[in-house]
C-alpha cells in the first residue's frame, strides 16, 4: 500500500523547531561563558516540556502521540520539581515520576494502541 505525496509530506516547518533549538543553545552557551541567565527564567525552563506534553496529551498528533506527551510531561514535572525543590523534592529524590508515568502509559493502551492516532484519525488494527 502506498501512500499519497500528500500523505506522506510533513505538515509542520522545522523553522519552530529550529529557533527553539537556537535559543537554548544561546541560553547554554550564555551559562558557559559565566554571563548568567536570571534566575526567573532559569526556575522555569521545564514548562518548555510541559507545555508541549499537556497539549500532545490533549490533542495527539501524528508526530507526538499521547505516549511522548506523557514522556514529555514526566520529564518537564520532574525537572521543574528538582528546580523548585518543592517538598524537598530534587534531582536524586523525584525519579519516581517515571515510575509513575510508565504506569500510567500502561494503563493509557499503550501496548494496544487504542491513544494512538494520526492526522487522519484513530489508527485501524483491521487487515
Amino acid at each position: 500500500m502506498h501512500e499519497s505525496p500528500k500523505q506522506n509530506s510533513r505538515r509542520g516547518s522545522p523553522l519552530a523547531a529550529g529557533i527553539v533549538l537556537i535559543v537554548i543553545g544561546a541560553l547554554l552557551m550564555a551559562l558557559n561563558l559565566g554571563w548568567g541567565v536570571p534566575l526567573a527564567l532559569w526556575n522555569y525552563w521545564p514548562l518548555f516540556l510541559i507545555v508541549p506534553g499537556l497539549v500532545a496529551l490533549i490533542s495527539p498528533t501524528r508526530h507526538l502521540t499521547r505516549s511522548g506527551g506523557l514522556w514529555l510531561l514526566a520529564t518537564g514535572l520532574y525537572c521543574q520539581l528538582a528546580v523548585s525543590d518543592w517538598m524537598g523534592l530534587g534531582w536524586f529524590s523525584a525519579w519516581p515520576i517515571f515510575v509513575i508515568a510508565y504506569g500510567v502509559d500502561i494503563i493509557l493502551g499503550r501496548s494496544n494502541g487504542c491513544f494512538q492516532t494520526h492526522s487522519d484519525g484513530p489508527v485501524s488494527h483491521e487487515r
